[in-house]
């Protein structure tokens, strides 16, 4: 081979690896309409992390797992970087590091029409069986649990919170607005949706993140890559073109 045509092949393959993008890889799970492995962008919050790190020349590998084992693969941090997207608590934060807020909801009770709860504060709810999944922290609730107001009735996922709810098993279950409702309009019949409604008085506002795991040497440094990707998109207008998409339903239907 010619002098010139090896340097030629050692130019591309040089050139080949230093355009090799950086990848993360990340552990999902379905909680539409912000994620899920079946609509537009694997959903909404999954899109935001996607663009994020985008800005800074990272791709993204989405896993899709159950809850539990979406958190231990992330947790582990052996094939897995991380996972999205949790709310903040001083117990996972021993085990990772926390981006920037992703996301923001407000947590609401949904309940039965034909057994309203009229509440402004958790001493209203005494003696109230609340319904939540084994794997979300609900912390306002927990501590009105502690206090001895009300009971929580943890079992599986959503799904089957909500036919408790329809058969009277339990009171309520807490949800962020625009999950809660996208389970009604997707999950139920139109004659148990309209059985089903939610409160005005918000639980709270919950902030939502990308978790990286502190087993794995790199991830403090990519939690600041994608802080600084986040804060990117949202100075050049990129959020708020998937803000203004989501608000229009673009991340509502499932991709056949």
């Amino acid at each position: 081979m010619k002098k010139s045509s090896l340097a030629f092949v050692l130019l591309l393959l040089f050139s080949g690896f230093s355009a090799a993008k950086e990848v993360i890889r990340l552990t999902n799970g379905e909680w539409p309409p912000y994620l899920s492995a079946n609509l537009h962008q694997h959903g909404y919050a999954s899109h935001i992390v996607k663009e994020a790190f985008a800005a800074v020349d990272i791709d993204v590998v989405f896993g899709f797992y159950p809850w539990e084992r979406a958190f231990q693969y992330a947790k582990k941090g052996e094939s897995w970087h991380g996972s999205l997207v949790w709310v903040y608590s001083d117990e996972r934060a021993k085990d990772f590091y926390y981006s920037d807020s992703v996301i923001s909801d407000q947590a609401v009770l949904f309940f039965l029409e034909d057994s309203p709860l009229s509440w402004n504060d958790f001493d209203d709810l005494k003696g109230k069986i609340i319904g939540g999944t084994r794997h979300t922290k609900y912390p306002l609730i927990e501590k009105a649990q502690k206090q001895g107001i009300l009971a929580i009735d943890r079992a599986g996922n959503y799904d089957i919170l909500f036919k408790r709810l329809l058969i009277k098993r339990i009171d309520a279950v807490p949800q962020v607005k625009h999950v809660g409702k996208y389970f009604l309009k997707n999950s139920l019949t139109a004659e148990e949706r309209a059985k089903v409604t939610f409160s005005p008085t918000v639980i709270q506002k919950r902030a939502y993140h990308l978790i990286l795991s502190k087993n794995r040497k790199t991830n403090k440094k990519l939690i600041k890559l994608f802080n600084a990707g986040l804060n990117k998109i949202k100075l050049n207008g990129k959020y708020k073109a998937l803000e203004q998409s989501f608000h229009e339903g673009v991340y509502d239907h499932v991709i056949k």
